[in-house]
């Protein structure tokens, strides 16, 4: 937890009472308003059911699979909106095959072993069973959406009924049905609330916005199902692109609260937007089975890191250290699913390799802790003595905009750090990294400032520019924790990234290793001062192996690399860099990285750190 104190705490509790009074957030502040303690959760929260009735397909008509898809959303986010109204004690979990999700079930009710499993029921038996218990009162009817494009993109003729069926479905008790499974759910006996076919976004907001949670907002492509069971069990709006009402709904939206799935468009506008109104985009688009997992997260404490101690480190060792870091931990989705040992995995987590150098690992733990709390466990569980972890910022959000609309905003992001540290403190995880629009702005620089003030312990940060993710060139600012202690923002100096040679700084493993050399044996460097910096691995760029001179070699078309023979991304890419650097080169964790910088700019504070150090 934050050591703030209790003055600093009461302050926070009487600012969020008086934040959710102004704006009519339905958010829980709970016994850290009483108590004067941080609340470092952002999600609401899901109560714990008794039973858990489990749901998979009852037609393998690709053209159906889709609606059906839809409707188990809804069937199990009504029943998870009726636990936590006391209505209901019953969970419903869908059915997805991935190795990870059904093991962090497994390991849930291991957990909480009072849960029962209630058996498999296909889908409209499991619309009966809620309409027998008063929970599902009828249905509303929308159409799939048809726009040519792809996923994630702004369509032109975007059909986004869907979306307001599941607005509306939190709202009224009603399941979401797709015009040609009308006729199955009239002849279940189920009522039709509302056809909302020819419905707006916009009319749905505008008409209901008084009665949408205004502590959380869905954001979803119509044509993904996925995570509309939490929109709905919290009676969240709903929507899509870039047209009316965003404008609206981002004022609209409470400061600090999450951004459940992903708004798609331009990635760096859409965050930009929800940065500047103070809100946290989550990725959790693809995410699966929620409120299953987040059921009573608020009283399980996280598991704790095995961080570096200090103490153990060779101080005589003066050579030059460099540091790798993976790219993408702000994604939740991905860790609560695909990460650690699907088929996608074996490039991360799964990778046989891991632990073969130090590494670091950026992550979303603080989201985890209350979302899916076994996932991370399983990470630190599996960690070897060479992975470390990095907290990727706390969500989704660009610092130096956090809150640029609101009177408030320097306090916004204060706020949030001290939640967002919190829970690092919990977890013991003591180094965050920052997404940046401009890494030296003058606004930037302030929200470091900001942010390490309100930490007690924190290491270091990471910093990394959105377009060019190695601008920085390891450039390091210094700012005052809450205890004085001067904390390291290091920017990126270098970024493993596919087709990007004729760039200084990023390309290939191979020229990153190169320029790596060269840059230590500059002659140009002061004597006897080692360079210390940090690579950032971008995850999703492929390259295939390539011994020699030429790092273009490497480089290979990204269209279907997976099925390139000896194509790699993610961890093994990393490697090759690291087996082409002297010895004169030390690969070391972010850590240690950063306790190194520490010792070279202030030697007599660091040690009196080091001596104090606990975990």
């Amino acid at each position: 937890m934050n050591r703030n104190g209790q003055t600093r705490g009461n302050r926070f509790s009487v600012f969020v009472a008086a934040i959710l009074a102004l704006l009519g957030a339905s958010v829980r502040v709970g016994a850290a308003a009483e108590t004067g303690a941080i609340d470092s959760r952002w999600w609401p929260t899901q109560v714990v059911p008794k039973g858990i009735v489990r749901s998979g397909h009852s037609t393998n008509d690709p053209d159906q699979r889709a609606a059906y898809d839809m409707l188990l959303q809804s069937v199990a986010g009504l029943a998870a909106k009726a636990t936590n109204e006391g209505r209901n004690e019953e969970l419903v979990w869908v059915d997805t095959g991935n190795i990870d999700t059904e093991d962090w079930l497994a390991r849930r009710l291991k957990r909480q072993p009072q849960i029962e499993l209630r058996g498999t029921l296909e889908p409209w038996a499991l619309v009966n069973r809620y309409v027998q218990r008063g929970i599902v009162k009828g249905y509303f009817l929308y159409r799939a959406d048809t726009s040519r494009g792809e996923p994630n993109d702004h369509r032109r003729g975007i059909d986004c009924s869907v979306n307001v069926a599941t607005s509306l479905a939190g709202l009224f008790d009603g399941i979401i049905v797709e015009e040609r499974l009308e006729p199955l759910a009239r002849a279940y006996g189920l009522r039709l609330l509302m056809d909302v076919r020819n419905k707006t976004q916009e009319w749905c907001f505008e008409t209901y916005k008084h009665r949408f949670n205004r502590a959380i907002l869905c954001t979803q492509d119509p044509r993904k199902p996925n995570v509309r069971d939490v929109a709905i069990a919290q009676k969240a709006f709903t929507m899509f692109g870039d047209a009316k009402p965003l404008d609206a709904v981002m004022p609209w939206l409470a400061p600090l609260s999450p951004i459940l799935g992903w708004n798609g468009g331009d990635e760096f506008k859409t965050t930009a937007l929800s940065s500047r109104w103070g809100h946290l985009q989550t990725s959790t688009d693809w995410g699966s089975n929620l409120p299953v997992l987040m059921a009573g997260t608020e009283k399980i404490e996280p598991g704790r890191v095995k961080p570096l101690d200090p103490r153990t480190l060779d101080w005589t060792d003066a050579r030059s250290a460099v540091s790798f870091i993976s790219t993408d931990g702000d994604n939740v989705q991905w860790f609560a699913g695909n990460f650690f040992r699907s088929r996608e995995g074996a490039s991360y987590w799964g990778n046989p390799l891991r632990g073969k150098i130090p590494f670091g690992w950026s992550c979303c733990f603080a989201h985890l802790t209350q979302l899916c709390p076994e996932a991370t466990d399983y990470a630190l569980a599996t960690q070897t003595a060479n992975d470390s972890f990095v907290e990727w910022g706390g969500g989704y959000y660009y610092p130096e905009l956090f809150g640029a609309d609101r009177a408030n905003r320097w306090e916004l992001l204060a706020q949030h750090a001290r939640r967002t540290w919190a829970t690092m403190h919990k977890s013991q995880t003591r180094v965050i990294g920052f997404n940046v629009g401009k890494f030296d702005s003058r606004d930037a620089q302030k929200a470091y400032e900001v942010f390490a003030r309100e930490t007690s312990g924190l290491l270091g940060i990471l910093v990394f520019q959105y377009d060019r993710y190695e601008a920085g060139a390891g450039r390091i600012f210094w700012v005052k924790d809450r205890d004085g202690a001067d904390v390291p923002v290091v920017s990126a100096r270098y970024s493993i990234w596919n087709h990007t040679n004729a760039r200084a700084r990023s390309g290939t493993p191979a020229k990153i290793a190169r320029e790596i050399r060269q840059t230590v044996e500059d002659k140009k460097a002061p004597a006897g001062s080692p360079r210390y910096d940090w690579v950032i691995a971008h995850a999703w760029s492929w390259f295939r192996p390539a011994p020699g001179t030429d790092e273009d070699a490497e480089n290979l078309p990204q269209e279907n690399a997976g099925v390139t023979p000896g194509a790699a991304r993610g961890y093994t890419p990393v490697t090759w860099c690291a087996e082409r650097l002297p010895t004169s080169v030390r690969i070391v964790s972010p850590e240690e990285l950063l306790w190194r910088i520490r010792m070279q700019y202030g030697k007599e504070q660091t040690q009196k750190l080091i001596q104090s150090w606990s975990h």
